[in-house]
């Protein structure tokens, strides 16, 4: 498989370096030399510096050839023009552009394909949707749902009053009696995925999957509760942070926010939003009157997060959850460890950096979105081989956990679970058929039409799709 990408940023230089450990042929157009510089430096591909939307540029990069191209630039009209460009040019390339403006990732010359773009990703939106996804489960942690299976992972951290400690993954199955999986644990900041004789300590971070009952009875088990956030206070006014809004305020009387594409999307998640209650922080003056506008039944305060002024007049008191939104990842991180000084039961940090959020675990935040990893997880499942329906990055790890479907003409049909030859340190998960999710043991047979739900390491992903497609 052969990729050009343009946009030697963080999206652009993550997505690159874990196709190039795929064994993908990746060529990078980026126009800074220095951004072009330190690709070059620390990736194992080929870097052009130049203009993306340049048709001679493009050329130089083979795009003729290429089976993906993907513009994912700061700029939503270099990366329109780009895919336009190619679309019209080179027939064959499957185009993705990141857009962010949802004027533009929603008009209907783009649905139509009039512009060439194939596949739109809006990084804010993919963000918002993991922050809902995690407040609607309580904030205990990093929660990502496996489509219709009913089933959700969810990290939790052990803390050192948990009955966990120095037991072994075996110890704690047939214990607590519940119906789910720990497909990996983060240990001194290593992940990897436990064996039964594996031994829990204090403060590692453990990934469970179950349903909502069991994943309920593991939290009550180890002291932990999922309760319902209705106070939530948003720290920084921007895209994200109204994305959020708008699912936990809807539609109310007197508001200028009109229906529009964000609100079509919301509908489709399950809101449990009423009866919330929604109190933004913002330092500039000006988006606060915005905000005001947009969400007449919200709280607007005209204040900086980081001010000690916040916690002592008493702006926190009672808020069940803070989600920090602002443009600032340090900012953010900080101001989620101040909210808890004051008493905000659950916290949620947005970063950029994938880096930032072991370290925000460490440091007590309750939840970490990586902006950056949920959008390069959005284009890899694009990328993908076998009927590949999802894809997560699990942040700060070399593991992915992929959802594909199986056709009868898949080799793992008929196979054992226990005899099927997947790469080393991967696992099956979940067996998804019809209606019905199972856990499988290894006399599990797999028939078609199952999906199955994979954890693996990053750089195996090649060979999972030759496993499940046939080479």
């Amino acid at each position: 498989m052969y990729i050009v990408i343009i946009g030697a940023g963080l999206v652009g230089w993550r997505l690159a370096k874990q196709l190039v450990s795929e064994g993908k042929e990746v060529t990078l157009i980026e126009k800074n030399p220095d951004e072009a510089r330190r690709a070059n430096d620390r990736l194992d591909c080929q870097v052009l510096v130049g203009e993306g939307n340049s048709l001679p540029m493009l050329e130089q990069a083979g795009v003729k050839r290429a089976d993906f191209f993907i513009s994912v630039t700061e700029s939503d009209e270099v990366n329109m023009i780009a895919c336009s460009l190619v679309a019209a040019e080179y027939p064959d390339p499957v185009t993705v552009a990141r857009v962010r403006s949802l004027a533009y990732s929603t008009t209907r010359m783009v649905r139509q394909r009039l512009y060439g773009i194939d596949y739109i990703i809006n990084p804010e939106i993919e963000a918002a949707r993991a922050v809902i996804r995690s407040l609607e489960h309580g904030a205990v942690g990093i929660v990502n749902p496996f489509r219709e299976s009913g089933l959700i992972m969810t990290s939790v951290t052990v803390d050192k009053s948990s009955p966990l400690i120095n037991r072994t993954v075996r110890e704690i199955r047939l214990n607590l009696g519940g119906n789910f999986l720990i497909p990996l644990i983060f240990h001194n900041a290593e992940s990897f995925v436990p064996s039964g004789d594996t031994v829990i300590n204090s403060g590692d971070m453990l990934y469970i999957i179950a349903d909502n009952e069991s994943t309920d009875r593991f939290l009550h088990a180890i002291g932990m509760r999922r309760r319902e956030l209705r106070r939530i206070a948003i720290a920084g006014g921007g895209r994200i942070g109204r994305y959020v809004a708008e699912y936990l305020l809807g539609a109310q009387e007197g508001s200028s926010l009109k229906p529009g594409p964000w609100s079509r999307i919301i509908k489709r998640m399950k809101n449990k939003a009423s009866g919330r209650s929604v109190h933004f922080i913002e330092r500039d003056y000006e988006v606060c009157r915005e905000l005001a506008e947009l969400f007449p039944g919200a709280l607007i305060t005209n204040a900086d997060i980081s001010d000690e002024e916040v916690g002592e007049t008493g702006l926190l008191e009672g808020c069940d959850l803070l989600v920090s939104a602002t443009g600032n990842q340090e900012l953010n991180i900080i101001s989620s460890m101040f909210a808890k000084t004051y008493g905000v039961t659950r916290t949620i940090s947005l970063v950029r950096k994938a880096a930032y959020v072991s370290m925000a675990q460490k440091m007590g935040i309750d939840v970490t979105v990586s902006v950056t990893d949920t959008m390069v997880d959005s284009i890899l499942s694009i990328l993908r081989r076998g009927n590949i329906r999802s894809i997560y990055t699990i942040a700060g790890s070399d593991y992915e956990i992929i959802d594909f479907h199986l056709n009868a003409k898949s080799p793992l049909v008929g196979s054992m679970v226990k005899d099927i030859k997947l790469p080393k340190d991967s696992l099956i998960l979940v067996v998804h058929r019809g209606e019905t999710y199972h856990l499988p043991g290894g006399d599990f047979e797999i028939i078609p039409d199952d999906r199955i739900v994979v954890i693996m390491p990053q750089d195996s992903v090649e060979k999972l799709e030759e496993a499940v497609v046939g080479s």
